[in-house]
């Protein structure tokens, strides 16, 4: 029988988290760089960020078809259909984050009412989702870069991708808004140009390594714009994708009705979001390395380690995650005070921190256990999970908050409800066996594309096929 020790969880946790942690900073550099523009700027910065969030949901799916198909061929020895299928996922990321790209940019006013925001806020948002729009081209890339780099265990690499982009992304950001070193401050705008800037240098700089051929996964021209292949990232990525939709308009939704409460409250809660993403993003590594172990012990037939390894993530990412918050809501009156100069904005970001760290453990069992699900091929329940927690628990719960006028207060705890309902469906399919039928019913061959392969055969390819890591590392020896 498979064991898993939590040393084994971290090892697949800890670069994921780590990457995630940076890309969290700059939305925390974000807030911070314009804290001294009053509430509306902050406003402005959420509701870009909101619909930034959207425009990634494509990419998001995207990497769920790329890590499929990049680890069945990697597994299976074939370097070549791993390199074809990185090219055609690339060329796939490019072409939809352009054809969102531009509707967007010229349609961000419209976009932008939605939120229901002041004409002061909105005119700001708008400024702001134009480059964003822009540069989610670029933002697409990197996440695509990084996914299929995972795909065959280069962990390294996507690293640092996050690192080079994060630390020239908040300088340029800094400087461009608040006009420093002599430069001439350039607004709002000034945040997402320069962190566009920093993703640009990463995808410049990847793709003249890699059409020099020097890494594992090599540019196949003949794979761009390949209509199988494309075919066959768009047949896995369309669930995934679904759910995404699902998740970031219900976000939206849930967010008008925030903004009906005013500025402050809208700014609170974006404020407060981006605080306790930093657990958040704990959880989506542990949710990785759930999904992956759990698809290594069935592909091996070991239902009872996959079971394991799902309890294991679960019970190490609720201790890490609620850690984390209980020490965020600690220095609740410090983080306010860095990320708003505004008095009643403040007073509701401690408010909903508090909220948010409260449901910290729920959130962990969903992203491990759910993690778990997918990694088995049990894709249909999560998206089951998504709509009765967000439609039933968020919106439903929310609508009647706002229509009957309850306090701000009430609505920011209506998200309990949604991940009460979410952790208590996830725990009741993962103590059953539908999710191992179901797995194997829908997607037969899933369980070893999204966990790579099993252990024996990940050791021993890698043995006779090292990566760029490894070749480094003696090199430096």
């Amino acid at each position: 029988m498979t064991t898993f020790s939590y040393q084994t969880v971290w090892r697949l946790a800890g670069p994921n988290v780590i990457s995630n942690i940076l890309h969290v900073s700059i939305s925390f550099a974000h807030l911070w760089i314009i804290a001294p523009f009053g509430p509306e700027a902050s406003a402005a910065v959420v509701t870009g960020a909101r619909i930034q969030f959207l425009l990634m949901s494509a990419a998001m799916a995207l990497s769920v078809a790329t890590t499929a198909v990049v680890a069945r061929a990697w597994g299976a020895n074939d370097k070549g259909e791993a390199s074809a299928a990185t090219t055609s996922s690339i060329s796939l990321a490019f072409l939809i984050a352009t054809l969102l790209a531009l509707p967007t940019f010229f349609l961000a006013g419209p976009f932008v009412s939605i939120f229901g925001l002041d004409e002061v806020t909105s005119k700001l948002a708008v400024d702001y989702v134009r480059p964003v729009a822009l540069f989610n081209v670029s933002l697409s890339l990197v996440v695509t870069l990084s996914t299929s780099f995972r795909a065959i265990s280069s962990v390294i690499k996507p690293l640092q991708f996050a690192a080079t982009s994060t630390v020239i992304g908040i300088s340029l950001s800094y400087i461009m808004v608040r006009g420093a070193f002599g430069f001439e401050a350039t607004g709002i705008e000034g945040i997402a140009i320069g962190t566009g800037i920093g993703q640009i240098v990463v995808v410049l700089y990847f793709i003249a390594r890699w059409l020099m051929g020097q890494y594992d996964l090599r540019f196949t021209s003949s794979a761009l714009f390949e209509k199988s292949r494309i075919r066959k990232l768009l047949d896995i990525g369309a669930p995934a994708a679904f759910e995404q939709l699902i998740i970031q308009l219900s976000f939206i939704v849930f967010i008008v009705f925030v903004g009906g409460y005013g500025t402050a409250a809208y700014a609170a809660y974006g404020i407060g979001i981006t605080i306790l993403s930093v657990c958040i993003v704990v959880g989506l590594g542990f949710g990785a390395a759930s999904s992956t172990l759990s698809g290594q012990a069935l592909g091996a037939d070991d239902k009872a380690g996959a079971r394991a390894a799902g309890w294991a993530s679960m019970r190490l990412s609720v201790a890490l995650m609620t850690i984390i918050a209980a020490l965020i809501y600690l220095a609740r009156d410090f983080l306010a005070a860095q990320l708003s100069t505004d008095m009643e904005t403040r007073a509701l970001t401690e408010y909903f921190i508090l909220i948010l760290a409260l449901i910290q453990p729920l959130m962990a069992i969903e992203f491990a256990i759910g993690g778990a699900l997918r990694g088995a091929g049990d894709t249909r329940y999560p998206l089951l999970v998504t709509f009765s927690g967000m439609i039933l628990g968020r919106l439903s719960v929310g609508y009647a908050v706002y229509a009957f006028e309850g306090p701000i207060e009430l609505m920011y705890a209506v998200i309990i409800a949604d991940y009460m309902i979410k952790a208590t469906m996830l725990i009741l399919r993962f103590r059953g066996d539908k999710w191992v039928s179901a797995g194997a019913r829908h997607a037969p061959t899933a369980v070893q594309s999204v966990a790579g392969v099993s252990r024996v055969a990940v050791r021993s390819y890698y043995r006779e096929h090292p990566s760029d890591e490894d070749i480094d590392e003696e090199k430096q020896k």
